[in-house]
């Protein structure tokens, strides 16, 4: 009797997960690539999408990814240095590769 009743108890568990739903998808997600081709570290977001910065030092590759409820094909990428903070941004499509290099005084972005 006490055997049956600790294979029970100890069966109990497994048999709760088998029974349960399986996991929702989470919301679809985006992503934006980086190449960092300037002098200075850049913090890179995806303006009224983000508010968290994605660090990108020079010369290194980054992702931002992000939830894109709405199905947007074209965000706005903002990009800003470390030196001086300077900024510039650029309208993209999702998926594509955002360029941060040296322009005068100031970086510079492009999407590719």
């Amino acid at each position: 009797m006490r055997l049956a009743r600790v294979l029970l108890l100890s069966s109990l568990p497994f048999t709760l997960l088998a029974c349960g739903e399986e996991e929702p998808e989470g919301p679809p997600m985006s992503k934006i690539y980086v190449r960092n081709e300037s002098s200075t570290e850049a913090n890179v977001r995806v303006k009224f999408w983000t508010k968290d910065y994605v660090k990108v030092s020079s010369g290194e590759n980054g992702t931002v990814a992000f939830v894109n409820t709405e199905g947007a094909n074209a965000v706005q990428v903002e990009a800003k240095s470390r030196k001086q903070w300077d900024d510039c941004w650029v309208t993209m499509n999702v998926g594509q590769t955002l360029v941060v290099f040296n322009a005068t005084e100031r970086i510079g972005c492009r999407a590719e």
